[in-house]
């Protein structure tokens, strides 16, 4: 890949980041960042395989673990209390009460840990 065509990825990715950050936008903003600062890595692969793959994993791990829809549910006790309670729900299907990114952050941590440690030992010096 030239120079120029390398550039114009990241610059594209950034600025969609950028531009949809609060819906899907973080995960091409990483992406770019990533390939952005790797960018002095390319002529080592296992450099740059092994940084891609820590980011890639983080969010990969993060994505399938945080709670994405949440509702609320209000039950009344008596006439003049009302109790609500928050059920939070992952891409895998585990719900959570409460909306906590601990979950999220833990088992992003882990794979981009296991997808560095795969990358490094299978690419070549």
């Amino acid at each position: 890949m030239s120079r120029n065509t390398y550039w114009g990825l990241v610059s594209a990715l950034l600025a969609f980041g950028s531009i949809a950050l609060f819906s899907i936008g973080f995960v091409f903003l990483a992406i770019g960042m990533a390939l952005a600062i790797l960018r002095p890595f390319r002529s080592s692969p296992w450099i740059f395989r092994t940084g891609m793959a820590l980011v890639v994993g983080f969010l990969s791990g993060y994505l399938l673990w945080v709670p994405w829809s949440c509702t609320a549910v209000a039950e009344s006790i008596l006439e003049s209390q009302v109790s609500t309670s928050e059920s939070c729900r992952s891409l895998l299907g585990i719900e959570y009460s409460g909306s906590s990114l601990t979950p999220g952050l833990s088992s992003g941590g882990a794979l981009a840990l296991i997808g560095a440690a795969v990358a490094f030992a299978t690419t070549d010096r």
